[in-house]
């Protein structure tokens, strides 16, 4: 069985998204979850995650693509 180098780059993606919005949730839940309340910081954690985690993901596998076929 082969594996495909976009469906390596696809899961990649997928588990980037994945750690920025857990890591977003987290980090909201430890700085304002006394002030905002859990869910509320940790839903706006999440949103800040993805806004800062994406962009990140996407250059590194942009990188790593053009890299690969160099």
């Amino acid at each position: 069985m082969e594996v495909n180098l976009l469906v390596i780059l696809l899961l990649a993606l997928v588990a980037g998204i994945a750690g920025a919005l857990v890591g977003g949730a987290l980090s909201g839940l430890k700085i304002g979850g006394a002030a905002l309340g859990k869910q509320l910081a940790a839903q706006l954690g999440g949103l800040y995650g993805l806004l800062a985690g994406v962009p990140g993901v996407v250059m590194g596998l942009a990188v790593l693509f053009f890299m690969q076929s160099a």
